[in-house]
């Protein structure tokens, strides 16, 4: 039986708070660390269930993490050679399965990687192939081109690799993390429209930052290990967290300043705060991070497409089940194969609320507001923690809202509630 959160409504939002450490930017650090021989420390990482899966796993590959005052001291070499099959399992996350899948085929030794139910459903084939392009030797021990995988490592040599990465951005970015451990490392061709292409960016960004060679240029990206690797490297803050409580600002109205964010950044989340700003939202640069206003009654409808930002999409759409209008959000469906099929999750969770909600083969059509006395309603959230966030952010305007397993938020934010109950003033 699932476990509900009644999560009162606010009059308004107040106060600071600061924004947990990017998710995807601890997971592109863990990976790059475990493969450099000499430690690094990782300051602030964000511990979640994601990065504990990735960290775990790592450790199982040969890893050395080990708990410092200001994070993790984390150093390779990675290896299993002569230990058998040894198993590594990524729980429910998508991007630990990309990665070590690329990882472990440049590692010696025989793995076999696997996860949860729903991330054997989840796309790896793409990624499969242009590995086995490069030599990596892979088993298909289920579905093809799906978990579980067995893999004997270490046989990836340098090339340029062509890779399908219309679906997931997670597997040009895998290939780009592994080059480093492939002497002369790896060209990788995208073939089509990459999804979400800002997070290649970032990886980049990361190889970049740790001392790497990367770079991108033409259609093609390149990476390879580089002669002096960074022994300290500092995780960002988290703009994928900043999106879901700025408009959690946009319904409850108020004034809060998250601190601990970049600004400009580069991250694609950040790219969602012009969105937000049309819906009536003001954000600015502060001397701590962000500043955001908003006022309730203002609230507006939005006209975006969400390619390059697909997980702030949850938390707009909650936001436009709130104003009045119709919103449209397109060029998304690759949303149908994150944690959910979060296509078919906002559409459900929009219309359990009261507002009306169509989802097609690549966007989401929401028109509120909803009624805000409507009496109780329980809003199902698929195990998502990006949908339980969106269900969070319409409790702040709607009464007798229960928000389905909230303790999903642990794959990305533990503390999720918490934070946003700080801020809450009734």
């Amino acid at each position: 039986m699932a476990d509900f959160l009644a999560f009162p409504p606010a009059r308004q939002l107040s106060g600071s708070l600061r924004v947990p450490s990017s998710k995807s930017a601890t997971n592109r650090a863990l990976v790059l660390a475990a493969l450099t021989a000499s430690p690094v420390e990782i300051v602030r990482p964000l511990e979640s269930d994601d990065t504990r899966v990735l960290v775990r796993c790592l450790a199982t590959m040969g890893a050395r993490i080990v708990p410092i005052e200001e994070g993790l001291r984390v150093s390779g070499p990675l290896g299993a050679p002569g230990r058998g099959e040894v198993a590594l399992d990524a729980g429910d996350s998508g991007t630990a399965a990309r990665f070590l899948a690329a990882v472990a085929s440049a590692t010696p030794g025989d793995f076999l990687l696997d996860g949860s139910r729903r991330l054997r459903e989840r796309p790896m084939g793409e990624l499969v192939a242009a590995l086995r392009e490069a030599g990596a030797r892979i088993e298909d021990r289920g579905e093809p081109g799906r978990l579980p995988l067995g893999i004997r490592g270490g046989g990836l040599a340098s090339r340029e690799i062509s890779v399908d990465a219309s679906r997931s951005s997670q597997f040009v970015s895998a290939l780009l993390l592994a080059a480093v451990a492939v002497e002369g490392g790896l060209r990788v061709r995208p073939s089509g429209t990459v999804a979400s292409e800002p997070y290649v960016a970032s990886t980049l960004e990361a190889l970049r930052a740790f001392g790497h060679a990367a770079s991108g240029a033409d259609g093609v990206f390149a990476a390879g290990r580089g002669e002096r690797v960074a022994k300290r490297w500092t995780a960002p803050g988290d703009y994928s967290s900043a999106v879901t409580l700025v408009a959690a600002v946009g319904a409850a109205g108020g004034d809060i300043v998250l601190s601990g964010l970049r600004w400009p950044s580069p991250d694609a989340d950040a790219r969602a705060l012009p969105v937000l700003s049309a819906m009536g939202i003001s954000i600015e640069p502060s001397a701590e991070g962000i500043r955001v206003r908003a006022e309730r009654e203002a609230l507006g409808p939005a006209v975006a497409t969400a390619t390059d930002f697909p997980d702030a999409v949850p938390a707009l759409a909650a936001l436009a089940a709130l104003a009045p209008g119709a919103s449209v959000f397109s060029g998304i469906g690759h949303l149908k194969i994150k944690e959910s099929d979060r296509l078919v999750a906002l559409e459900t969770l929009a219309r359990a609320a009261g507002a009306s909600a169509e989802a097609s083969e690549d966007g989401l059509r929401v028109t509120g507001p909803v009624p805000e006395n409507g009496g109780a309603r329980r809003l199902p959230t698929f195990r998502d923690h990006r949908i339980a966030m969106a269900a969070a952010i319409v409790a702040l305007r709607v009464r007798g809202i229960l928000v389905e397993d909230p303790g999903c938020v642990a794959k990305s934010y533990p503390d999720f509630f918490r934070d946003l109950e700080s801020l809450v003033r009734r």
